[in-house]
């Protein structure tokens, strides 16, 4: 046993010097070995021109070593060299990057990137420049810039630039570039940002002449100025914007375009890439019809026709006539650039005349038609009709329009107080010889909502007393006569009333009309049982009837009370309405059957109960009361399923309006 154990040791013995001299040999070979290996280099973070070394094997054969991008140095240019080592001066041209060693058993590439320390130095940038246009960049090390930063955030990297250089660096500014500082962003070990010392002033565009100063929607419009093809596109005022590809022209110094059929007077907005935009130091006038006189006053609906004289009405296609709607051009009986003549239908009332252009374009002509319809009766206190009280004045805030005397609506008389405000304004009389509204039970006025006020609230102020706080809901684009009961203003003195103020609430901007403002008494009392107020009520319905051009059971053109009235046009002496229920119905309880007729003549017509005998009865001009006592009238009063409403008159044909028809006890 012991024998073997000596063999075996012996055995591993021989093993370990066998293997001890074949690792000699190897270290020899490698020792010998021709082969070129680099192994590192040094230090970190070298600066260009300071010393670097590299490490290896065999390196006294390398012929040349090449830094990125491509800066090559020869052998001859080594500081020194050795089988174990070179020494180089680093070129200032040296960039970021792996080194390359020529030898003649090929390119020995580092494993790892050489890096820098790089003291960039900023010389000149050229001072101002047009976007899309190239600015030079000059100094040291700029070949070391990777991203170049202009105002509003605009980056261009590395692979963007136009040229780089050690020396120059040439960028293209971009498309929505502005005036500012540029922003620097460099590689190497210590990356830097930094700014320029002064600012890029980037060319902005300028208009300096509008072709022609006052032109028609649709013409062609020419802008003449300086770098007009950075504009992108062209806003008018009104806000049409026509975008650049809808030019019919467009150069540097000039574009022309066709103006929008929704432009208003006023400057225009040029819109480039770049957020600033140009607009313009003149305004544009847009050319639009206006009217100087209508005649004549009044003119008498459905035989009349009127007279309109003006500039550029040949622009009108239609016109606007209050209540009534819209009168084609193609129905003029005269039409020329400083004339119009259009008959006047029945239906037409007093009021402003309003138009649309051929090109679609609505506005107020700037005259009014006058009709003889009865307006609404004085009221008892006036605050402002026609003009203001006695001793007040223009007390309004805000305005940028403040006219007691418009004439572009009214509802009493021929003029009204128009108002329009664009900073939360209101209007206001103040001043009044103080008048005592104690005796009297409601404050009362009529307006007319501009565009966009429907459903704005109306603060109704006496006293400038803001604590007694009252208000009403405006109708856009009507006349609405409101009544506040007095007792609605507790703690305003009604003995010495010297002010009122009416102001649109919820919106900065508005524009209303208001007429007929004092004190009066409160409306008709409510009727003890309704057939019908603003609509049908309590079961009755519309029946067919007979006799009539047309019949309207919600007609806003004249109403008494409310919003609606029954309109009826009889074209037969005996044509008739006829209100109607399923189940007969027992008036006898009640004293009195009333309602409100308006007719613009007087006028004779018939009451009749179902299919009874007639009750006659005669109106005059204008809204009237009728008030038929039951126990008197023909018919069968305790069983009534209908109530006929007939015209009386040859003459045709007939208009009549109808209104709280019912019953009082």
């Amino acid at each position: 046993m012991k024998n073997s154990v000596l063999t075996k040791i012996k055995i591993l013995v021989i093993l370990f010097v066998v293997a001890g001299l074949a690792l000699i040999s190897s270290c020899d070979d490698e020792e010998t070995s021709g082969e070129i290996v680099l192994i590192n280099f040094g230090p970190a973070g070298v600066h260009h021109g300071d010393e670097i070394t590299f490490f290896g094997q065999n390196l006294d054969k390398v012929s040349a070593i090449v830094f990125q991008p491509a800066v090559d140095i020869p052998r001859s240019a080594f500081n020194s060299v050795k089988s174990d080592r070179i020494n180089i001066t680093v070129p200032e041209a040296a960039e970021a990057g792996k080194v390359i060693l020529k030898t003649p058993q090929g390119d020995i590439e580092s494993k790892t990137i050489l890096n820098f320390e790089v003291p960039v130095e900023i010389t000149s940038i050229t001072p101002e420049v047009k976007p899309g246009s190239n600015i030079t960049i000059r100094g040291s090390k700029l070949n070391w810039i990777e991203e170049v930063t202009f105002p509003s955030d605009l980056k261009i990297t590395k692979e963007n630039f136009v040229s780089q250089t050690l020396t120059e660096l040439v960028v293209t500014v971009p498309m929505q570039a502005q005036t500012g500082f540029i922003l620097f962003a460099t590689g190497g070990t210590k990356p830097l940002t930094f700014g320029s010392q002064e600012q890029l002033i980037v060319t902005v565009p300028t208009v300096t002449a509008l072709t022609p100063a006052s032109i028609r929607h649709t013409g062609s419009l020419t802008i003449s100025g300086t770098n007009l093809d950075l504009i992108t596109s062209v806003v008018f005022e009104g806000g049409a914007e026509v975008l650049k590809n809808a030019f019919t022209n467009h150069t540097a110094t000039e574009i022309k375009l066709a103006v929008p059929a929704t432009t208003l007077k006023g400057k225009l907005t040029l819109k480039q890439q770049s957020p600033v935009s140009v607009v313009t130091a003149n305004e544009l006038v847009i050319i639009l019809p206006t009217a100087t006189t209508a005649t004549p006053s009044p003119v008498i609906p459905g035989t009349g026709n009127l007279t309109i004289t003006g500039t550029d009405l040949d622009l009108v296609a239609e016109l606007g006539l209050p209540v009534y709607g819209t009168v084609q051009a193609s129905a003029f009986i005269n039409h020329s650039a400083t004339q119009i003549v259009v008959a006047i239908p029945e239906g037409t009332k007093s009021g402003g005349i309003t138009y649309k252009t051929i090109h679609g374009f609505a506005g107020n002509l700037g005259v009014t038609v006058r009709v003889p319809a009865p307006g609404p009766p004085p009221l008892p206190i006036t605050l402002y009709d026609e003009t203001i009280a006695t001793g007040g004045g223009d007390w309004s805030w805000n305005a940028v329009v403040s006219n007691p005397a418009s004439t572009e609506q009214f509802y009493s008389g021929e003029v009204s107080w128009k108002y329009q405000t664009t900073s939360a304004g209101g209007l206001s009389a103040g001043g009044i010889t103080p008048v005592n509204a104690s005796g009297q039970q409601v404050f009362t006025f009529a307006l007319f909502g501009g565009p966009g006020t429907q459903g704005r609230q109306v603060a109704a102020i006496l006293n400038d007393n803001w604590s007694d706080y009252n208000a009403v809901v405006l109708e856009e684009g009507k006349w609405t006569e409101y009544q506040i009961p007095l007792s609605a203003y507790p703690t305003t003195n009604l003995n010495q009333v010297v002010r009122f103020a009416l102001k649109v609430e919820g919106t900065p901007a508005s524009v209303i009309y208001a007429d007929r403002v004092g004190f009066g008494a409160a409306g008709p009392p409510p009727l003890d049982y309704y057939i019908f107020d603003d609509g049908l009520k309590n079961s009755w319905q519309q029946w067919d009837g007979w006799g009539h051009q047309s019949k309207d059971f919600a007609n806003e053109e004249e109403v008494f009370k409310g919003t609606k009235a029954i309109k009826v046009v009889y074209n037969d002496t005996y044509g008739a309405i006829q209100i109607g229920r399923g189940t007969a119905f027992d008036m006898s309880g009640y004293t009195t059957l009333t309602f409100r007729v308006y007719a613009s003549a007087a006028q004779n017509f018939i009451v009749q109960l179902n299919n009874d005998a007639d009750n006659y009865l005669s109106i005059p001009q204008g809204w009237s009361e009728v008030a038929l006592p039951i126990a008197t009238m023909n018919g069968n009063t305790s069983a009534v399923s209908e109530i006929r409403l007939k015209n009386n008159n040859a003459n045709l044909p007939v208009t009549i309006y109808y209104d709280e028809i019912g019953l009082k006890n």
